[in-house]
């Protein structure tokens, strides 16, 4: 794609614009103003890096019919490799909080119902809404539309009243929270390997969880995404020895080796071995103090930070309410090149309303999930 350095310039800018103006407005909480974490203003950054790479593959969506990755790999893996450090940063703090500490079941299980169900729920309404509104000349039986919404209650995108291009409304997103659903149920037999005991309710219910839901999981899950959580999980098991060396891993030298391997990944085969493999530097040196030379504790994508979740789930929504129901582009006369331009509105747009939705949907629910557990906010998990 001729314009994929174009598109990255006006995210790049964009990112920048809103980050000046977030960082001037007292819109970042407390904990999070004093945390001390590369992985906040880390989770800024990919969450919106995946807002570019979807926002390309609507418009070969709408131009082609067809929906499918560019024929750029660096757009590509802009949505990718976001993802791919998101579940190595869930893999990294759920596997430090089984290791190093005796971690209360309840707790963790309120805790990510909490943190996911919430926002997860509203978009969910929303999709349910544009599906109607799609197909509003038609009703499909009540049945039907009930088993459809039950499914993406269960992270599995289905027609909602018959509407094939349901899952195209959020870009299909909710994918990913299946993977981050099958580690959370996952983390009482993580706990028994890595601490050799035995967790007896807590494994016993997610066990039986883990039976209920595998039939229609089995359908969507690919082995191949667990190397990511393993990843992070080893990040995490060797943390301290790595603490010990003596390297400066806050340095510029560190620095640019993970600037060199973020750049290399983006021209890889998205989800290959290596692209996967070699993603665990970055993020290693990211857990261990690296911050790019202080980019990563800037105030602004800390804000954005705090609002990834949301970032995450309303972006798809956002770009297809303007492209598919305002129709504020006109592809029947198609130019990439003036395509590119309403990427800064939706950048904009997408990052305002997810720092509404997290203050006023998100964080009641965290704030009350942290008063009754020990979860720190940096835990808040990796999407």
């Amino acid at each position: 794609m001729p314009y994929t350095l174009s598109l990255i310039a006006l995210y790049a800018i964009s990112l920048v614009v809103f980050c000046i103006v977030a960082a001037r407005l007292p819109i970042l909480s407390k904990e999070a103003m004093h945390r001390v974490s590369s992985l906040d203003g880390l989770r800024g950054v990919l969450a919106t890096a995946v807002m570019v790479s979807h926002f390309a593959i609507s418009y070969y969506w709408h131009t082609t019919g067809v929906w499918q990755t560019t024929d750029s790999r660096a757009l590509n893996n802009m949505g990718a490799v976001p993802v791919s450090l998101f579940f190595m940063i869930t893999g990294y703090l759920f596997t430090a909080k089984v290791y190093k500490t005796t971690p209360r079941w309840g707790a963790i299980l309120s805790s990510r119902l909490r943190r996911i169900f919430p926002m997860y729920l509203v978009t969910v309404l929303l999709i349910s809404a544009i599906s109607f509104y799609q197909t509003r000349e038609t009703l499909a039986p009540v049945g039907q539309t009930l088993a459809g919404i039950g499914h993406w209650l269960m992270f599995v995108g289905k027609p909602i009243n018959g509407f094939q291009d349901t899952v195209r409304i959020n870009a299909s997103v909710h994918w990913t929270l299946l993977y981050e659903a099958v580690f959370y149920l996952s983390l009482p037999a993580i706990y028994c390997v890595l601490r050799r005991r035995i967790p007896g309710v807590g494994l016993l219910i997610s066990m039986v969880a883990l039976a209920l839901l595998w039939p229609e999981y089995h359908h969507h899950f690919h082995t191949k995404f667990i190397k990511l959580f393993i990843v992070g999980g080893a990040v995490a098991l060797f943390e301290d020895r790595l603490k010990r060396l003596s390297i400066n891993y806050a340095g510029l030298g560190c620095t640019a080796v993970a600037l060199i391997v973020l750049v290399a990944s983006l021209y890889m085969k998205s989800y290959s071995k290596l692209q996967m493999i070699i993603l665990g530097v970055p993020f290693a040196l990211f857990v261990l103090g690296n911050s790019l030379n202080g980019l990563l504790e800037n105030r602004g994508l800390k804000v954005l930070g705090e609002a990834s979740f949301s970032i995450y789930l309303l972006h798809g929504i956002v770009i297809y309410t303007l492209f598919s129901l305002f129709s504020v582009y006109d592809f029947d006369t198609p130019d990439f090149s003036r395509y590119v331009l309403y990427l800064p509105v939706v950048i904009i747009l997408v990052s305002a309303l997810s720092v509404l939705t997290y203050w006023c949907i998100e964080r009641p629910f965290l704030r009350s999930s942290r008063s009754s557990s020990s979860n720190s906010g940096s835990e808040s998990g990796g999407v």
